[in-house]
This record gives structure tokens, sequence and C-alpha cells, in this order.
């Protein structure tokens, strides 16, 4: 196994890329407007495959024009300092448990009879079951992306509507949603609860003609999760040494 992050760009902290952009900013821009179009032609398609092969696909044709690696789960440890938990990171699944960690929750995820769950209920599942898919990070990047999408379609294939473009202006608030979903023993689903009862609709979301014009119930649905322009931060290497240490803290402690 190598002791460096082999996804980055020699003496740099820019992910390897198809585009040859070696400015992250410009690689945030460029990846997230070319995974939008992506997942309105997926949307169209009504993506279904609800499983850790289907993830894998997902990221394959979302950022396929971007990273050699697209569809494939990382083979290096991450970690993230999160600023909504004082500089420490969600413990994100070990490389080698990738695939068992996902393949648990999917199986909890078809245990559970969705369709007689109440629409209050239905959102208090998604949040505790999707967050886990969230925490195994099974790539080296797009991880949220590949989470709430399948999030909607799964929705949707229950007879819901869903308001993707709310979790998509809320990005700040929905990360540090998922953030809060794990961490252990003091994780906090009511926040990843409340913006899915807002997104999860019963019915067909009103649109207006002018597409410069949003309804009053609508900007206030959409203004009480912004957290200003959100700039995500990358993931950072974690040697496997260091993994084995926190490990034997934790069983320790």
């Amino acid at each position: 196994m190598s002791n460096y992050d082999i996804y980055l760009q020699d003496s740099s902290k820019v992910l390897k890329n198809k585009l040859r952009i070696t400015d992250e900013s410009a690689l945030d821009k460029a990846k997230s407007v070319m995974a939008s179009t992506k997942m309105a032609l997926l949307y169209n398609s009504e993506f279904s495959d609800f499983s850790p092969e289907g993830v894998c696909k997902l990221h394959k044709a979302l950022f396929g024009d971007v990273y050699d690696w697209a569809g494939q789960y990382r083979i290096i440890n991450i970690q993230k300092k999160e600023e909504i938990l004082a500089g420490k990171s969600v413990w994100y699944s070990y490389r080698e448990k990738i695939d068992k960690d996902l393949r648990t929750v999917w199986k909890k995820i078809a245990a559970v009879n969705w369709s007689n769950l109440t629409r209050e209920e239905f959102a208090h599942s998604v949040a505790h079951l999707f967050s886990a898919i969230w925490q195994t990070h099974p790539f080296r990047e797009g991880n949220t992306r590949i989470t709430v999408f399948p999030i909607a379609m799964f929705v949707e294939s229950y007879g819901y509507y869903f308001d993707y473009e709310l979790m998509a202006k809320s990005a700040g608030y929905v990360r540090n949603a998922f953030v809060l979903c794990c961490f252990g023993e003091h994780s906090e689903f009511e926040h990843l609860e409340k913006i899915l009862l807002d997104a999860i609709c019963a019915e067909l979301i009103k649109e207006s003609n002018d597409a410069n014009i949003i309804t009053e119930e609508k900007s206030s649905k959409y203004e009480k999760y912004y957290t200003g322009d959100y700039k995500p931060t990358p993931h950072e290497y974690i040697e496997d040494n260091k993994i084995v240490f926190l490990c034997l803290m934790a069983e320790n402690f």
C-alpha cells in the first residue's frame, strides 16, 4: 500500500483529473457543472439500482469524464476536519471494509417495509439509514452527491415527490447534517430529518411560470437552510498505521 495520497497531483492538493486542471477551485466548478448535467440525464432515465453496484455505476456516470477512478472504491483511508466538529473527522469506513459496510446498509434498507410508513416515519428512516451510506465514503471524492441522488430516486420510487433543488441549494446544511448523523453515540439525526421532511412532498412541487420568481412558501423553506456560499474542503489522506492506532485508542478508552 502506498504511503501517500496516490489520487493527488505531484506536489499539489489537487486531485488528478482527465481535464488536466491544476487549480482546486476550477476543478470543483467544472466537476459540479458536469455532475449536475449528468444527474439531470440520470433523473430522466429513472435510476433505480439501489445497491453497492448501483452506487458505483452512479459515481462512474457522474464523474467518469473527470476522474480515471470514477466508480471504483477508494484504496486509501481518508479523513476530513469538520468545522462543525471542532476540527474532528467522521470515522469513515476502512478502505478494505467499504463493500462489506455498504452491503450491510443496503440490506437494512431492503428490510424496511417502506410502503407502510407515514411521511414522517419515511423521512426518519431515510435519515438514519442513508446517512450510513454517506459514512462509508466509498470514493475518494463525490460521496455526498452519490448519497443524495439515490435518496431522491428512492423517495420518488415510493410515490413521493422530492425537492432535489432544496437539497442542492442547501449544500452546506446538508453536508453538516450528514456529519452530525455520523458521530457515534453523539450522533444527531434531527437536522437531516428536518430538511428531508421539507424535501419529501406528498404533492408535486409548484413551480412559477417565471423562473426568476420564487413563491413565498418556497423562499421561506429555502432560506432557513441557507448557510452562505458553500465551498467544499478537501479530504486528507490518513496512513494505515494511524488507523490502527486510532482503533486501539477506541478499544481501550
